[in-house]
């Protein structure tokens, strides 16, 4: 049965878009790990130095989980001195330094947007240990002028997606309203105003978008539909900082019922690694996940 309502979505896919759909189906995926119940609410995914970094989202802890990147077993607990997870949604990172994105805006009223950076601890000692914030950028959408609460998932500037990308941090927009996605650039500079993040370019990803990397000049986004379909996007041979004037190729990768609501999303040279945070309905329970897949995978 559910490999014919995948079929019925991918058949539907091919229908309705423009873009060929590949297909590489999480729920059936041999290399997939239960998280802790200590991060069901993983909302983002970042990798270096052979572990991965994850948190809780929206009035969770202020706090970053460093796990196994073979199994996803947490390894060490880092305190965010005086920071507020409002709504924490995504992680990024520059050598040592994570960017934590505290932009979630479901209804599309924050004026309080925000980016913490820290710089990463050396050691997996102490297993619970703290890090000081090294810069704090606060800001709003360029384009974003309206912030009247119009209800739940209506709004066109949340936002759970971030990367940095030489020298620039480059945030995607999850369009409730609008099923694509905007690219925003913001400036890496020290300010104590509220900073612009600039429209740079829109593209029509055909769900909400909820989580980004980048490696070797390869743009990867994660989301899914108000059907529970998850995909991923992969941009490349872009030039000058336009992520979307190149390829684009889309996975359908199974159904939030079966792998999860997907919301983070990392990669290397070798491994995709995907999480997604624990879903319970009257009818199923998923609980939270690491799909790890090799490169080889991928179409």
């Amino acid at each position: 049965m559910k490999k014919a309502v995948l079929v019925t979505f991918l058949i539907s896919s091919f229908i309705f878009s423009q873009t060929k759909t590949d297909t590489l189906d999480l729920s059936e995926h041999p290399n997939m790990f239960t998280l802790s119940s200590r991060i069901n609410e993983t909302s983002g995914v970042e990798f270096y130095n052979d572990h991965l970094y994850t948190f809780n989202d929206s009035g969770g802890n202020p706090e970053i989980y460093k796990l196994s990147a073979e199994d996803g077993s947490i390894s060490q607990t880092i305190k965010i001195k005086n920071a507020r997870n409002v709504d924490w949604e995504e992680i990024a990172r520059k050598g040592d330094t994570l960017f934590i994105g505290d932009f979630g805006n479901n209804l599309g009223i924050r004026r309080d947007l925000t980016i913490y950076s820290i710089v990463l601890p050396k050691s997996n000692f102490p297993e619970k240990t703290k890090a000081d914030i090294l810069n704090v950028i606060h800001f709003n959408f360029e384009d974003q002028t309206d912030f009247e609460n119009r209800g739940y998932a209506r709004t066109n500037f949340d936002c759970e997606a971030l990367i940095y990308y030489k020298g620039k941090l480059h945030l995607f927009s999850k369009c409730w309203g609008s099923n694509q996605t905007v690219h925003y650039e913001l400036y890496l500079q020290p300010s104590k105003d509220i900073m612009i993040a600039k429209k740079i370019e829109t593209f029509n990803t055909e769900c909400v978008i909820t989580g980004a990397d980048i490696h070797n000049d390869e743009l990867y986004l994660i989301g899914y539909t108000w059907d529970g379909v998850a995909y991923v996007w992969k941009f490349s041979d872009f030039s000058k900082g336009m992520f979307f004037n190149g390829k684009a190729q889309k996975t359908l990768i199974g159904l939030s019922a079966a792998i999860g609501q997907t919301e983070g999303i990392a990669v290397t040279d070798d491994k995709i690694y995907i999480t997604g945070e624990e879903i319970k309905h009257s009818f199923f329970h998923r609980e939270p996940a690491l799909y790890i897949l090799d490169k080889s995978e991928w179409k």
